[in-house]
């Protein structure tokens, strides 16, 4: 069963849905992120790399997870040597 704040965002969303422009953009914490995901609403998924090795934190996907198969659609580089990747998700 989802907790209330995945149910929120899942109500959230389909608030929205068919709303002029169609694009959510959400730059929020990986368990924001995460309960979008799995509860299949999102479209693509761009991650920004900073090329820093932490050695420890939180990860986007855990062992646990669902299978999710994605597809690079798009990347990028920026001046910083950051790298912009834009996912899709791979129905097969």
């Amino acid at each position: 069963m989802e907790n209330s704040d995945a149910q929120s965002h899942r109500r959230l969303f389909y608030s929205l849905d068919g709303v002029v422009g169609g694009e959510i953009s959400i730059c929020g914490t990986i368990s924001v992120v995460r309960q979008l995901l799995f509860a299949g609403l999102v479209d693509t998924l761009t991650l920004m790399v900073h090329p820093v090795v932490a050695g420890s934190g939180r990860h986007l996907f855990q062992p646990n997870d669902p299978a999710t198969r994605l597809t690079l659609d798009e990347a990028r580089r920026t001046a910083k040597g950051n790298a912009i990747l834009s996912y899709g998700l791979r129905y097969d």
